[in-house]
């Protein structure tokens, strides 16, 4: 505000009148140069340079374009030389898509090829199987068959059985192959679990899914007769509801084989420690004797005994055919005939 009243004090201010003279004497005091005539001026003669100067930067003038037409047009060259590259390897594009998209079919193909020879050579053993299976109960149909002729032709003889009372006696022809289908998966899991004590210094597997390299498939661990039991797929699927069998003999040993390993609460057909398996029917049972499982027949001692051990180690080896053991009391004495055989006192 006081920039702008001291601005209009000024402006109000009364203006400067010049004292008379003034310009007459400022004009007196400035002496300006003479101008020579032009008469006395002559223009020089231009050098031949600057004639030719005109035409020369027409020349460069032409030459730069000229220069800048090449430039531009091998650039445009180069880039029609690169766009024929592009489009030809965008048609190698299209033929490397289309290769490898025959690439990709052929790997599936190959693939459900794969999965197919899997599927046909387990459907394979499936039928070796099976078709033993049917072996069995074509071999069992014709003892049916013999049976019933034996009882068609003893019936006028005695008629004590019926033919309906013989067969339910001697069960169902399915039922036996199911109890021999069994029997195999016990010798399978009694053959992983020695192939596993081989490779962990003769100590048995603790579980079933310790031994799953060992075991060719889950499906062997389900009885046949189990129709309450479904057959685990793969080992990732499987589970304590895809088990029929009893596992007795965890990090168990191979020394002791009268153990027993596995045991099928179906039919009662037990696996040993040293891989064979027994078809225990009604007669014999398992029982525990010291944290362990024994076979039982009520014919024989008490497990654990040392008439139950002779027993079974007469087993053994009856059924791998070594001659047995001799009882070191009933061999011969072999006596010098010079030297008298001494008695002891109170033999005869």
């Amino acid at each position: 505000m006081i920039d702008e009243k001291i601005e209009n004090i000024l402006r109000k201010a009364p203006r400067a009148t010049p004292p008379d003279g003034l310009l007459g004497r400022l004009q007196s005091g400035i002496s300006l140069p003479k101008q020579p005539s032009r008469s006395a001026v002559r223009p020089e003669p231009a050098p031949w340079l600057r004639r030719l100067l005109p035409a020369l930067g027409f020349a460069g003038c032409f030459l730069a374009c000229a220069v800048v037409f090449a430039v531009q047009t091998g650039s445009l060259n180069q880039l029609r030389k690169a766009n024929g590259t592009l489009r030809a390897a965008t048609q190698n594009l299209e033929q490397l898509r289309r290769e490898n998209t025959d690439y990709r079919r052929l790997l599936a193909e190959n693939q459900e090829l794969e999965r197919l020879k899997k599927d046909a050579l387990e459907l394979q053993q499936l039928r070796a199987e099976v078709a033993q299976l049917r072996g069995q109960v074509e071999q069992i149909a014709k003892l049916r068959a013999e049976n019933q002729q034996l009882a068609t032709g003893a019936r006028p003889l005695a008629r004590t059985e019926t033919d309906q009372e013989f067969f339910a006696r001697i069960g169902d022809p399915g039922d036996a192959a199911k109890r021999i289908q069994c029997v195999n998966n016990l010798k399978q899991i009694g053959l992983a679990a020695r192939i596993f004590a081989t490779d962990n210094n003769d100590v048995l597997p603790p579980d079933w899914l310790a031994m799953t390299n060992e075991l060719s498939t889950p499906k062997i661990l389900v009885c046949p007769a189990d129709t309450g039991r479904q057959v685990a797929p793969n080992w990732t699927s499987f589970s304590a509801a895809n088990i029929s069998y009893q596992f007795l003999n965890p990090n168990g040993s191979e020394t002791e084989p009268q153990v027993v390993l596995t045991r099928c609460p179906i039919h009662n057909n037990v696996g040993l420690s040293d891989g064979s398996v027994h078809q225990l029917g009604t007669n014999r049972t398992v029982t525990m004797k010291e944290g362990k499982y024994y076979m039982t027949d009520p014919s024989q001692p008490n497990p654990g005994s040392e008439s139950q051990s002779e027993y079974y180690e007469k087993l053994m080896r009856e059924r791998y055919g070594i001659e047995p053991k001799q009882n070191p009391a009933a061999q011969p004495t072999n006596v010098s005939p010079q030297q008298p055989v001494r008695r002891r006192s109170g033999q005869p």
